[in-house]
């Protein structure tokens, strides 16, 4: 294994040295194989392991089945009744579109400072890097843009989870998604 628990809350990975985490827990009894490490537009680092693992636990029996129709107004509708609303990130997602635009200007007007100086010729002109505003507009878009996935990510891992875990057969509508794509009402 190249990756080692070290205490309670520490890995310790060639070449980063030690690196504080939760996980250490879900490591017990499994082999690391490799790790990626990937740093997100947020600014946030993210590391990514492969492990070889024994069996994993599987649910109990529920002699339950169950059909999904996957509709526009409610997310999902369950043959016996059920509905899963659809999931509103709207609030996130109207930040991100607000710094999209100041980072979208921020990057214009210092452009534009830049091709000043490139055109009056000066000693020591600025480069579009010197400019940290857009650089931090850039950041705080990309992080409600995160939010707005990992929100929506999460709330669709608990739906099936819950799915799986109550009924042994789940049915789901054959969905021409690629249709539904095209239209921009539908994409989202």
């Amino acid at each position: 294994s190249i990756i080692k628990t070290a205490g309670k809350r520490y890995l310790k990975i060639p070449k980063l040295g030690y690196v504080k985490t939760s996980k250490t827990g879900v490591l017990q009894n499994t082999k690391v194989k490799r790790y990626t490490v990937v740093l997100e537009p947020t600014g946030k680092y993210y590391l990514s392991l492969q492990a070889e693992i024994p069996e994993p636990e599987k649910y109990s029996l529920t002699d339950k089945q169950v059909g999904i129709d996957v509709g526009v107004a409610d997310f999902a509708i369950l043959s016996n009744g059920l509905k899963y609303p659809s999931f509103d990130s709207s609030y996130f997602e109207k930040k991100a579109k607000v710094w999209q635009r100041k980072y979208a200007r921020r990057r214009h007007l210092a452009k534009l400072l830049v091709l000043q100086d490139r055109n009056k010729k000066v000693l020591c002109p600025r480069s579009l890097e010197s400019f940290t505003n857009w650089q931090k507009a850039q950041k705080s878009k990309a992080k409600c843009q995160a939010k707005a996935a990992n929100q929506r990510r999460d709330y669709l891992h608990k739906l099936t989870t819950n799915l799986v875990k109550q009924y042994d057969v789940i049915a789901i509508e054959d969905l021409k998604t690629k249709n539904l794509q095209k239209n921009h009402h539908l994409a989202k």
